[in-house]
């Protein structure tokens, strides 16, 4: 679901932009349905869904069997007014990009380049040296190839998110003379990757540089000065209740944290209503989630307990499944990016800030709850890291790590929770209190990729049974 959602935003918004930008004039035609599902490497189903949403937008006329025709008129002023209306709000967060990008993306699409089996190289190979026109620019291209292979819908969300974001790359590529082939000699991948990082790298420097020229020269007269800037936003549940998803994962950290101990039992239905500022109806499905997750159990007349042993998941309930498909893909996208951001997090706090951190590290150890670490590490650079997608991206992460915390409780069986993972976080403790940031950020890379694993190998088999079901 994620992936298709993704696929076609791309191909909607990659029109809609050179269109209303003056890359396709009114009268001109965009390519056949035919072309764009090979530049895409999509459904023609795909494709036809994005021209009918930028047929109602009244951008094209769509004509059987005939390419789509632009209907969208506008002088050379107007197409400046959209562009600077579109990026100037947008400035500070394309800015940040350069940045965010070398710790979020990287990590997912160099995974991805590992994963990739030889007859799938040899074809992207074979493409870098003739590469075709009329696509978004090569680079971008080879990152959504790459994190194809990961299959994580999560992590290629994340990238069409980012991507309709900027709208950058949708602003190249209009001739296939614009498009520069890779001339190696050498087909091996830690060259092409190389020479890839170098081409993105070139595209996009140039690009924010333009914007930043163009926004000087014509925003004074079509965008008033100190306008409020608009902030990237990772939307995740695009065809789910998103309200009710984030009050399960809400309540579990606070099941997590003592706030509902074992045993206890929840407020009212009313009463958890005004209290999280939801209707009624959000919190009862809520709390059917929370049940089917094996946490609570409801007694007529006495009301909602939280269970004193977790009791077993239904995998069959859907929303079962996609929360914790979503929390395995969270995982991973955690585990491949955590060093780099939390070094580079750490790097960039004050002393008092690294010692608030080594104190609640060491306060979780004290009180028996060294698992809480996971969320406090990933609180603390939701807060504290300097570039505000990663904070966005870390935060909705932090939100779906929660849904893993009751079958970690499965897996674990009889072992205590703190007992797995004290050391660890004893040792991750002592590297902060050292200042050695590069230790700490490689055992939480350890940790995370072991947890990864660990719950990988434990969910897959029960959620395509459940899917059976």
């Amino acid at each position: 679901m994620l992936l298709e959602s993704g696929i076609y935003r791309l191909v909607y918004e990659y029109y809609e932009t050179r269109i209303l930008f003056g890359y396709y004039r009114y009268g001109e035609h965009l390519p056949s349905i035919s072309r764009i599902c090979d530049i895409f490497q999509m459904a023609p189903a795909t494709v036809r869904n994005a021209l009918s949403v930028l047929e109602k937008k009244g951008l094209i006329r769509v004509d059987a069997r005939k390419t789509a025709k632009v209907i969208y008129k506008s002088s050379p002023a107007g197409f400046r007014r959209n562009a600077v209306k579109y990026f100037a709000p947008r400035e500070a967060g394309i800015r940040e990009l350069c940045e965010s990008g070398r710790l979020l993306l990287e990590p997912l699409w160099e995974e991805g380049v590992r994963r990739w089996d030889e007859k799938n190289w040899q074809w992207f190979t074979k493409k870098l040296m003739a590469p075709s026109g009329n696509a978004v620019s090569l680079p971008v291209e080879f990152y959504y190839l790459a994190l194809l292979s990961l299959n994580n819908g999560l992590a290629l969300n994340f990238y069409w998110e980012v991507i309709g974001y900027i709208r950058l790359p949708y602003l190249v590529n209009k001739d296939e003379n614009e498009i520069t082939p890779y001339t190696g000699t050498d087909r091996c991948r830690e060259d092409v990757v190389t020479w890839l990082h170098e081409q993105f790298a070139d595209f996009y420097c140039e690009a924010v540089q333009e914007i930043k020229t163009f926004l000087r020269k014509n925003e004074e007269a079509v965008f008033p000065k100190g306008t409020e800037q608009l902030p990237f936003h990772w939307n995740i549940y695009r065809q789910r209740p998103q309200l009710c998803y984030t009050m399960v994962s809400l309540i579990i950290r606070e099941i997590n944290r003592g706030i509902y101990a074992a045993g206890s039992y929840l407020p009212s239905l009313p009463k958890m209503a005004e209290i999280y500022g939801v209707s009624v109806s959000t919190v009862r499905r809520t709390l059917s989630i929370l049940k089917s997750l094996g946490l609570i159990e409801s007694f007529h007349g006495k009301g909602t307990q939280i269970c004193t042993a977790v009791r077993p998941m239904d995998f069959s309930k859907t929303e079962i499944r996609e929360g914790m498909r979503l929390y395995l893909e969270s995982m991973e996208v955690l585990a491949l990016t955590i060093r780099r951001i939390s070094f580079y997090t750490l790097e960039h706090i004050c002393e008092d800030e690294r010692r608030q951190l080594e104190e609640e590290f060491l306060k979780m150890l004290r009180e028996g709850k060294s698992y809480r670490s996971f969320e406090i590490c990933l609180f603390f650079i939701e807060e504290k890291c300097p570039l505000s997608i990663v904070r966005e991206c870390y935060g909705q992460l932090r939100e779906m790590l929660a849904w893993g915390y009751s079958f970690t409780l499965h897996r674990l069986k009889a072992r205590s929770l703190h007992d797995e993972y004290k050391e660890r976080i004893q040792k991750a403790a002592e590297d902060l209190h050292q200042r050695d940031y590069k230790a700490f950020a490689e055992k939480w890379e350890s940790l995370l990729k072991h947890e990864e694993k660990m719950m990988r190998n434990g969910l897959t088999g029960l959620l395509e049974t459940g899917e059976k079901k």
